[in-house]
């Protein structure tokens, strides 16, 4: 006997109309029974619609602000300061060479030829002033016999040294501190512009914060809308070809006909691994118990391949998975999603709990993909995908 099913969107909408037919599944038992398993999604009350609605129409309000920020944004882009690196760039290297070259200069002793210009004509004005001076105080004095005159110049070319050796040094002193100045300047101007575009880009930035502020309780919103209409349970009624009678059980949807992984995942086996799309039913794959204890079970199906747009999970240990944005992975006491806002540790294969590092969800990529049912209880339909605990297909 068959099963049917539609696959809904998160409001109990039909994606596509087209029933689709899926395997039996068969349970052993006395009288030979065969069970039939219904995937119903129960159609919206009239104060649940409406209760959406306003909580869609609230999303799409803050969805359009957060729009109309970003395109702001956008625009405030062009009115950043943006400097000429490349000349500021070399106009540093520039004035850098110029003050290493003085240094070196400084260490060979040498100064620049202003400076010693400068010295040259000082000393000539000081020295024709000074020699004027002795000649007309011995004149006066009626002093001008060579050797007097010899003295008083030798004299007054003693003090013009002395006087020409503390100009050097101090001149030596000014040179460097110059070259200092220079350099610190260089540097400034390198650090201005730099401040300068960063205070143009913080209105910026504060506008693509403010707009992911108002995306976000919008895709919250909807996720939880979402989360709320596939975790409605579904009925399932086993009739016995015997005397044995009619009975039935509740099961859980769990992933609502959300098919998971990409077919190179791997699926840990008794014997190894096995590529999730090579898995077939009655094939035995490694499970959790009650206990958390590891244990073989059996495949009772398989479906896929669907084409699917994919999601890429990142673990903490390096492991990733290609799969679907509903998804589930097994944390050792729940079923976690992976598009939650909280992410608790993930039970790892023969390896200790991994946290959840990141979800890229807009990977562009659409691929088939595959997912598993095991037999025994929902809270047990577990198998590990890439070494993770994962949850499989439900009832």
């Amino acid at each position: 006997m068959m099963w049917k099913g539609i696959e809904l969107d998160c409001f109990g909408m039909p994606i596509n109309p087209i029933l689709m037919k899926g395997r039996p599944r068969m349970k052993k038992g006395g009288g030979g029974s065969k069970t039939t398993t219904s995937r119903v999604i129960p159609g919206q009350t009239w104060n649940e619609s409406y209760l959406e609605n306003g909580l869609m129409n609230y999303a799409k309000s803050g969805l359009n602000g957060a729009g109309g920020i970003m395109s702001r944004a956008l625009q405030s882009i062009d009115r950043q300061y943006n400097p000429d690196w490349t000349r500021l760039a070399g106009d540093y290297n520039g004035t850098m060479g110029r003050v290493s070259g003085g240094y070196n200069d400084l260490l060979a002793g040498n100064l620049p030829s202003q400076f010693a210009e400068a010295r040259r004509k000082a000393l000539n004005d000081d020295l024709q002033a000074t020699v004027g001076s002795s000649v007309n105080n011995l004149a006066g004095r009626g002093v001008i016999n060579s050797s007097v005159m010899s003295k008083a110049l030798d004299d007054i070319s003693e003090d013009a040294a002395s006087q020409l050796a503390k100009s050097y040094t101090s001149d030596l002193g000014t040179y460097s501190g110059l070259l200092g100045s220079t350099a610190s300047n260089a540097n400034q101007i390198l650090a201005g512009n730099q401040l300068a575009q960063q205070a143009s880009e913080t209105p910026t930035n504060s506008l693509f914060d403010y707009a992911a502020a108002l995306a976000n309780p919008a895709g919250n919103m909807y996720n939880t809308m979402y989360s709320g209409r596939m975790g409605t349970g579904s009925t399932s009624t086993t009739t016995s070809n015997g005397s044995s009678g009619i009975w039935s059980t509740i099961g859980t949807l769990g992933t609502a006909f959300i098919l998971c992984f990409t077919g190179e995942t791997l699926v840990t086996t008794p014997e190894g691994y096995t590529a999730i799309r090579d898995i077939q039913p009655g094939d035995m794959v490694l499970s959790l118990d009650t206990e958390g204890d590891v244990v073989p079970k059996r495949v009772a199906s398989v479906t896929g391949g669907h084409l699917r747009d994919i999601v890429d999970v990142y673990f903490g240990d390096g492991t990733v998975w290609h799969t679907t944005a509903r998804q589930r992975y097994y944390d050792g006491k729940h079923f976690a999603s992976i598009d939650s806002a909280h992410h608790p540790r993930a039970v790892v294969f023969q390896g200790n709990p991994v946290e959840v590092l990141g979800v890229e969800m807009d990977t562009g990529r659409k691929e088939l993909v595959y997912d598993l049912t095991l037999e025994g209880p929902a809270e047990c339909n577990i198998f590990f995908a890439n070494d993770v605990a994962a949850e499989g297909m439900g009832d």
